[in-house]
C-alpha cells in the first residue's frame, strides 16, 4: 500500500465535521485556572485535549500522549517504513504472521465490521484510492476505465484478509491493510484511557475530529460539540449535541470531490464497486461507547447511504446523525438513540 494514501486521509478533514476549534471559542473560552490544554500532531493531523489538571500533571499527560502515540503510529502507520503495518504490507508471504496484540486487535475489528457492512468498510482499499487520485493534488482529469477497477478490486477485499492465533495473513501477495480509517479512533480511545489512569474525571480529547469526554468542562457543563453545516462558502454550525460520554466521530465528503464533464466526484469511494459513491449522503455523525467503532462506522455509512445506515442504526440500535443534499438545500435525518443527544431538535 502507498504511504501517500495517509495524504489523502489528512485531505479527508473533511471528516473533521466536528469542527472543534470554534466550538471552544463558543463554550471553551474563559476557563479556569484548573483546566489545561494540550495540542500536537499524530497521524497526518493535529490532536487536542482539555482536562481538568493542573500545569504539571498537564505536562506529565502530554509527555504520555505523545508517547502513547508515537507507540500506535510505530504500530500502525503506512508513512513508517518500518512500522509492523508496512513491514506486514510489503511481505509477498501468505504465511500468518505474528504482529503485536494492538494491531491484532485493530485489524479484527476492521473485519468484523467489514462483515457487518457487508464490505462497505475495508481498510485493504488503497489501490483504487491512489487509482482515483484522491491521495494526489492533482487528478489531471482521468478516470480509471472499467478494466482497470476490474483489476484493482481483485487486490481489494476484507476477505482476503485472514486472522490466526494472533497473527493475519493474506490471501493474495500483493493484499495490503491500511487502517487509518479506524486507527484515530482507536487513538483517541487510548489517550483517553491513559488520561483516566490519572484519576483526571474530566477531559475531552480530540485526534482529527474524533473525539471522547468524560465529565463537565470549565464552566462545569458537560461537554457539547457541534457538527458542521456542509457548505463550501464558510463554516456553520448545523447542530449541537452533547456526547454524553461517548465516543464521536464525523465523515463527509462535500469539500473533497472533483468534477469532470458536469459530474461531480466524491473521495468517498466504495470498497465493493471501486467506484465513487454516487448517493445524497453528505456527512454522518456517530456516537458509540468507541470512539475506534465509531471511527469505522462513518467511513461505512458514508459509502451506504441514507436508507442503508438508518436500516442498520435502526438494527444495532445506533445513535447516528445524517445530512443529506436535496434539490432546495439539506435535509436532516437521525436515528432514534441519537436524539437524546441533541440540543436542539430539527
Amino acid at each position: 500500500m502507498k504511504a501517500n494514501l495517509e495524504t489523502y486521509l489528512r485531505k479527508r478533514a473533511a471528516k473533521t465535521v466536528l469542527f472543534y476549534a470554534l466550538l471552544f471559542l463558543l463554550f471553551g473560552c474563559q476557563q479556569e485556572q484548573q483546566y489545561q490544554t494540550i495540542s500536537g500532531y499524530t497521524m497526518g493531523t493535529t490532536y487536542h485535549i482539555t482536562l481538568e489538571s493542573d500545569i504539571e500533571l498537564a505536562d506529565e499527560v502530554r509527555q504520555k500522549t505523545e508517547k502513547r502515540l508515537q507507540t500506535i503510529n510505530q504500530l500502525m502507520s503506512t508513512y513508517i517504513d518500518d512500522s509492523e503495518l508496512s513491514i506486514f504490507n510489503k511481505t509477498e508471504s501468505m504465511e500468518c504472521l505474528p504482529v503485536s496484540k494492538e494491531t491484532y486487535d485493530v485489524v479484527k475489528s476492521s473485519v468484523a465490521i467489514s462483515n457487518e457492512t457487508l464490505g462497505k468498510f475495508d481498510v485493504t482499499i488503497a489501490p483504487l484510492i491512489s487509482e482515483w487520485g484522491f491521495d494526489k493534488k492533482q487528478t489531471n482529469d482521468q478516470l480509471p476505465s472499467e478494466k482497470k477497477i476490474e483489476s484493482l478490486l481483485k487486490q481489494v477485499g476484507h476477505n482476503k484478509l485472514k486472522l490466526g492465533t494472533n497473527c493475519i495473513a493474506k490471501e493474495i501477495a500483493n493484499l495490503a491493510i491500511n487502517l487509518s480509517a479506524i486507527a484515530k479512533g482507536y487513538g483517541v480511545d487510548q489517550v483517553a484511557a491513559l488520561i483516566e489512569l490519572d484519576g483526571i474525571k474530566n477531559y475531552l480529547v480530540e485526534i482529527g475530529g474524533e473525539t471522547a469526554s468524560k465529565g463537565v468542562n470549565a464552566k462545569g457543563n458537560i461537554w457539547r460539540l457541534a457538527i458542521e453545516a456542509p457548505v463550501e462558502q464558510h463554516r456553520k454550525i448545523q447542530a449541537i449535541f452533547s456526547p454524553k460520554g461517548l465516543g464521536v466521530a464525523t465523515s463527509g465528503d462535500y469539500r473533497n470531490y472533483f468534477e469532470k464533464d458536469g459530474v461531480r466526484f466524491s473521495h468517498t469511494i466504495d470498497p465493493t464497486t471501486g467506484k465513487p459513491i454516487t448517493h445524497s449522503l453528505v456527512s454522518v455523525t456517530v456516537l458509540h461507547e468507541k470512539t475506534m467503532v465509531a471511527d469505522a462506522y462513518a467511513t461505512a455509512f458514508m459509502v451506504m447511504g441514507k436508507e442503508s445506515t438508518l436500516n442498520f442504526a435502526r438494527k444495532y440500535q445506533l445513535a447516528v446523525y445524517l445530512l443529506v443534499k436535496t434539490d432546495s438545500g439539506f435535509e436532516v435525518f437521525y436515528s432514534d438513540q441519537f436524539s437524546q443527544y441533541l440540543e436542539n431538535k430539527e
